[in-house]
This record gives structure tokens, sequence and C-alpha cells, in this order.
């Protein structure tokens, strides 16, 4: 019997003149985008100052990267263009389709899943302008990163080849066409998933993530294995000749490698060809897929309705035996707890599918830095990269914890004064927690870090180190997120992203900022050192020698598990004092 409360369906009710419609609704989005921007700029400049500098830091990192690896398969003429036609195709379908998930999944939570998106379909507006008006919400949510990656790598590549003024206007306008299609053809895929599969949304999802990640696998391991000396002319055809798949005619990345790179070296007419079919495509997807959600949004969201149910679904009841089994050292009513955020996180396709872009990206960057040459440079650049990868995913892992780590016990609510009557130590509970975070955010960290060194052919000691790093990374970054958490509670706020950006989230992301730079930059110095020694010994007065590289080393590793020991058990001892005290 199903005991579930559900929505009523929706009916579709007379709409008003669809123009009215389209004002009113346009009215809305800029009044809400006008308060949101004087509530950011009339709020605390810490933050504001902090999510500047945080994006100023990540864009200015990228653009070296992208700078110093064109630079260097700059130097030969011979390769230069007839390789980055390949890799931007390559590059760009790789972006398409994590847009493509990106904008559906945020589409679909947006029309069929939240408050807001309930109460328009029960207004006397249209369907199409109901989704133009989450549409181009969801689109600017999921493409957000997409500018932040894009654009360093498009400066930096004209930099590199002295590209006129106007390419630099003309790639941000292929950008948003881009994006416009990409998530045009996400949303008319979430509104058909919730038609034909609205008891299976899930899985359907997990089955296609899994599939494109397979053939991610497959695609990257053919492309590590490409016979013949790096940048040679023997390698280089042996790779096009494995990318010609996606110099495909019909693909979208095909016409944005070109014509960006025509744009850059002044061919204006054949960059207007190519921007001119890569528009008329995705006006056509827009249109295309406003006149499906005319015709079945709400088919589609009284299905959803209607088709829950309080039955078992065995396929995450697996999820949750292997969460126990990981977790077995832990009580049994601490994994309970932890197992119901592990559900409201999976449960929430907004907020885990933007670990999963994020992430996604760097693993493709990772992958493709022997296409960059980086592997073949000198050891001290080699180094370099190296920390700068895992700096990078340092951030990335800080960002993680500050948006879903941070918030977990101001999401408790109005339900907080429950975890005062568990019969469990309130320690217990921020331990718990702090497990769950470490537990989650290892798997992935150590991951992409030891691609990141298998990549650039890093020694065996030097990977050795880093997997090290990312631990003492983890425990800290964990540590910090759940500590402040309990210290600085929002229990007013239904909202995790909006507790993230409060007063708490900013001093969190603050705090694990400074224990970053702490933690890498103490084993990085003199690593850098004695590697720039090993390359040029008469020339660097402050280089290390091999006894003194093993000192400072050992100095270093010292000091950076003391960094990691303050960092996790400081704030995990505040939060807990304050937890302790708290009245319900």
């Amino acid at each position: 019997m199903n005991l579930a409360v559900d929505a009523p369906p929706v009916t579709p009710v007379t709409p008003i003149n669809p123009d009215r419609t389209a004002r009113a609704l346009r009215r809305l989005r800029w009044r809400l985008t006008v308060n949101t921007v004087r509530a950011v700029l009339h709020g605390s400049r810490l933050r504001l100052s902090m999510i500047l500098g945080c994006s100023l830091v990540f864009w200015v990192g990228l653009f070296v990267l992208f700078l110093g690896g064109f630079e260097f398969i700059g130097l030969n003429d011979e390769f230069f263009h007839s390789i980055f036609e390949y890799l931007f195709s390559m590059f760009f379908l790789s972006i398409l389709v994590m847009l493509f998930f990106s904008s559906g999944i945020i589409t679909y939570s947006g029309l069929f899943q939240s408050r807001e998106g309930t109460y328009l379909l029960s207004m006397p507006a249209t369907p199409d302008r109901i989704f133009a008006y989450k549409f181009f919400e969801g689109v600017g949510l999921s493409s957000w990163g997409f500018f932040l990656l894009g654009s360093p790598l498009m400066v930096a590549y004209g930099l590199t080849i002295h590209a006129p003024a106007l390419f630099y206007a003309m790639f941000l306008i292929y950008l948003a066409m881009f994006v416009l299609l990409a998530g045009s053809l996400g949303s008319i895929a979430a509104i058909l998933v919730a038609n034909v599969f609205p008891r299976r949304q899930r899985s359907v999802l997990a089955l296609a993530v899994i599939v494109t990640i397979g053939v991610g696998a497959a695609l990257g391991s053919r492309l590590w294995k490409t016979p013949g000396e790096a940048l040679s002319a023997d390698w280089l055809g042996n790779l096009q000749n494995r990318l010609a798949f996606c110099q495909h005619p019909l693909w979208p990345s095909r016409w944005m490698s070109a014509g960006l790179l025509a744009a850059a070296r002044g061919q204006w007419q054949r960059t207007g060809y190519y921007l001119m079919v890569l528009s008329a495509h995705a006006a056509l997807a827009y249109l295309a897929a406003a006149a499906v959600a005319r015709d079945l949004m709400y088919r589609g969201y009284n299905l959803i309705q209607g088709g829950r149910t309080s039955r078992r679904r065995w396929g995450l009841q697996a999820l949750d035996d292997v969460f126990h089994r990981v977790f077995f050292f832990l009580p049994r009513p601490i994994r309970l707890l932890l197992l119901k955020d592990l559900r409201t996180f999976r449960r929430d396709p907004a907020q885990w599918s933007q670990f999963f872009i994020f992430f996604g990206l760097l693993a493709f960057y990772f992958l493709n830095i022997p296409r960059l040459g980086y592997a073949v440079q000198s050891p001290t650049w080699r180094n370099l990269v190296s920390f700068l990868n895992l700096a990078v995913t340092a951030l990335i892992l800080s960002t993680f914890t500050s948006r879903f780590i941070f918030p977990l016990l101001s999401l408790e609510g109005r339900n907080f004064w429950v975890l005062g009557l568990l019969p469990v130590e309130r320690s217990q509970i921020l331990w718990g927690k702090f497990a769950f975070s470490v537990g989650i955010s290892l798997g992935a960290t150590l991951a992409l870090v030891f691609l990141s060194d298998l990549m650039l052919d890093m020694s065996p000691l030097m990977i050795a180190l880093h997997l090290a790093m990312v631990v003492v990374l983890c425990t800290g970054l964990s540590g910090i997120s759940v500590g402040l958490g309990a210290r600085l509670p929002n229990l007013r706020e239904t909202d995790p992203s909006r507790i993230a950006v409060g007063f708490g989230g900013t001093l969190n992301l603050l705090v694990s900022l400074v224990f970053i730079f702490a933690v890498v930059t103490a084993l990085a110095l003199p690593c850098h050192l004695y590697y720039l020694g090993v390359e040029n010994p008469e020339s660097s007065r402050m280089a290390l020698s091999h006894a003194g590289f093993r000192f400072w080393l050992g100095a270093a590793m010292a000091m950076g598990l003391l960094i990691g020991a303050a960092g996790t058990i400081l704030p995990l001892r505040i939060g807990i004092k304050a937890f302790e005290r708290m009245e319900f």
C-alpha cells in the first residue's frame, strides 16, 4: 500500500496572453537577478572577495598551464596548426557530453522536483514559457564552469599565435551558442525521461553515466597507447588517425574547433560560416525543446508525482549495503545517520552533478597531459606542473567540502533537537560525519592525483609523496568543514548553497585555502629547489643537493603532518565543544 503523501496532479489552466506571460516571467527573472546581485554586494565583503579571489586564482592558474603547453607545442610550426584542430574537437566533444548531462539534470530538477516548478505549473502560463524561464536558469548554473575553463584556454591560444583582437569577442559568441545547443539537447532528454521512465529516471541516468565513463575510458586508453615518440611526425599522424572520429562534419564540436581556429587566423568568411551553422542548430534545438515542453511537460509532471511509491528499490539497497560494509568500524546508529546524509545527497542531482562535472573536467585534463607535451619537458617543469595539479585538485576538494560537508549539521534545521535525543554521544556524531567526508573524498582525489603523476611520468617517490599529501589534505579539509559546521550552524536555512555562501561557509573556505597553501607550499618548495639544482646546478645558488634535499624533505614532511594534524584536530575539538554545549 502506498503511504506516501503525493502532490496532486497539475491540471493545465486556461493561459493568459503569451506575450504578457513572457514579460511577467522576464521581469521576475530580472528582479531575482538584481536582488541576488544586491545581496552579494551589500553582504559580507569577505565572502565576495573570497569568491572573486578564488575565481581569479583558478583562472590565472589554468591560463598559465595552457599558455605553457601551447608555447611548447608551438615551438615546432610544422605540427602546431594540424594538431590543434583535433585537440579542440576532442575537447569540445567532451564538454558537449558533460553539458548535456548537467543541463538535463538541472532542468529536470527545476521543472519536476522543485517547489517553484510546481507553483509555476499551477499558474495560467503556457508550458513553453515556463520552460524558457527554468531553462535559462538551468543553463546558467550548468555552464559557468565551462566559461571559467574555456576562456583561459582560448585566451592562451590567441596570445600564442597572435590572433586578431576580434577573435576574443568571437570565441565568447561561439561558447554561448555551444552552451545553448548542449542545454537544449539535455532538456529534451530530461523531459522525455520524465514521460517514458517516470519511475526509473535515476536508473536511466546511472546507466547513461556508466556507458559514458566506459566509452571515455576506452578512448583514453586508446589515445594513451598512441605509438611513436611524443610530438614526432609518426606519433602525430597516429594521433590524428585515432582522433579522426571527432572531426565528423555533423559534430557540433567540429564546428566549434573549425570556426575558432579560423577566427584565430583571421579567416572571417570561414568563421562566419561555422558560426551560422552552430547558431542555426542551437536555435533549432531550443525550438525543439520548447515544443517538447509544450506538449509533454504537464504529462511528465503528473506521471512523476503519480509514480512515487514506498516500495524498496533493490538497486539502491545494494548501495546502502556497500556503505555499511565500508564504514563497518562506526557504531550502527552513527552509520544510519550518515546513510541519511548520503541518501539526501544522491537524491539531489543538482548537487552531485556539480561534483561530477568538476572532477570530470580535471580527469579529462589529466588524461590529455601527454598531448600537451608536459611529460617530455624538463624535470623541474614536470615537478612544478605536478604540484599545480595537486593544488587545483585540493581547491576543487575544498569547494566540495565547503558546499556539501559544512552544511550537513545545519540542514537538520527544525529537526535538530532529534540529535540531542539519540542514544549516542554528540562527539560520535561529529566524528562519524568526519569519517563520512574523508571516505567519499579520498577515492576521487587519490585517483586524480595518481592519474596526473602517471601522465607526467613522475618517479615512484614523488607519486607516493603526492598521495600522502592527498590523505593529509582530505583529513584536514574534512575536519575543518565538520568542525566549523558544528561551531557556526545556520538552522534557519534549508538551501545548502545559501548555507555555504554565508558567513560560516565563507570562513570555512578561507581557512581551507590557508590550510591548502601551507601544506602544498611546505613540500613543493624543497622539491622545486632540488629539481632546479639537478637541471642547472651551477646557475642556481638556492638549489639543493641530494643530501640537503633529503633533510629538507624530511623536515617538510614533518611540518606537513603537523599542519595536517592541527587542521584536523583543532576545528573538530572546537566543533565538539560547541555541539556539546548547544541547547535544543
